[in-house]
């Protein structure tokens, strides 16, 4: 099997073109968003009645970072932070320099070079709906204070309804002054991180640093299931609500992935920054899409 491309099944992959038609008139669109980018959208079916044998899917989608990626073709390379509006005490400068591919290894690098904080933040080029969505990731061995590392879905019409509006799935989240611990995180109109009633759970995990491990959701209609490692292994699940609705539940739409590294701020320098864990790096081993056969 060849890394880093689809493998197509009856499926639905349809490339649109997420941008605005303005008119041909010249206007003041200061105000008007930002262009959406351009993604790939892969869909699985919505399943039928009964369970689902998540062990028994068909892989769809994969990149494993092999020597012959171009990451330009999987990632916008982020120069702001966009997701979430409480930034303004985060230190870090993104730059694609912070990146780099090495031993089958997708390394973001945060550092500080002469007093000043960088770290690389990507956003794909693909949106996805429904399926099992995992990630392979060993998270920052220095377990020191300074560090938000996160791997995540954001709803990809963000920049129509803005954040947390457009739902946002965390398949990880590690604040390195909390070693050995990871989390899942769920943010929408309704509950999110703003208003104190952000949708959470966390898992110990001895080796985080030390060892990849999957990070994963069982993602449908009706639930999102949280996973470390086996599909099995469940951690959290959330049910789709009873009477949903856009602010409830805005995770039946198109997900881009985000992989970030925060440097401080109020989540990740809660205690402070110690200089001496840096460089920082998070290595993502794999990426890969499954759907129901």
């Amino acid at each position: 099997m060849k890394k880093g491309k689809f493998y197509f099944k009856e499926i639905g992959v349809v490339l649109i073109l997420n941008l605005f038609l303005l008119g041909c008139s010249p206007k003041d669109d200061s105000n008007d968003p930002e262009p959406i980018p351009e993604r790939t959208k892969i869909t699985m079916e919505t399943p039928g009645s009964g369970e689902i044998d998540w062990n028994n899917v068909e892989l769809v989608w994969n990149e494993e970072f092999s020597a012959s990626t171009i990451l330009d073709d999987i990632w916008v390379f982020e120069s702001k932070n966009t997701t979430n509006p409480d930034i303004a005490d985060q230190l870090q400068n993104y730059r694609e320099e912070n990146v780099s591919l090495s031993g089958g290894k997708l390394k973001i690098s945060a550092k500080n070079e002469a007093g000043v904080y960088t770290s690389a933040k990507l956003s794909s080029k693909y949106a996805f709906k429904y399926g099992r969505i995992e990630i392979g990731a060993k998270l920052p061995e220095q377990e020191k204070k300074g560090i938000w590392a996160k791997m995540a879905l954001i709803g990809d019409n963000e920049n129509i309804v803005g954040w947390p509006a457009c739902g946002e799935i965390d398949l990880m989240e590690y604040f390195s002054h909390k070693p050995n611990e990871t989390y899942i995180n769920v943010h929408s109109s309704a509950n999110n991180a703003l208003n104190g009633t952000l949708i959470s759970a966390n898992s110990h995990l001895e080796s985080a640093e030390e060892e990849f491990h999957a990070y994963g959701i069982l993602w449908t209609d009706k639930y999102i299931k949280f996973y470390i490692d086996d599909p099995d292994n469940i951690i959290y699940t959330l049910d789709r609500p009873s009477s949903p609705t856009d602010a409830n539940w805005p995770f039946d739409k198109h997900f881009y992935l985000l992989a970030d590294m925060v440097i401080g701020g109020r989540y990740g320098g809660a205690e402070g920054v110690d200089d001496s864990l840096f460089p920082a790096i998070m290595e993502i081993d794999y990426i890969r899409v499954y759907h129901t056969q």
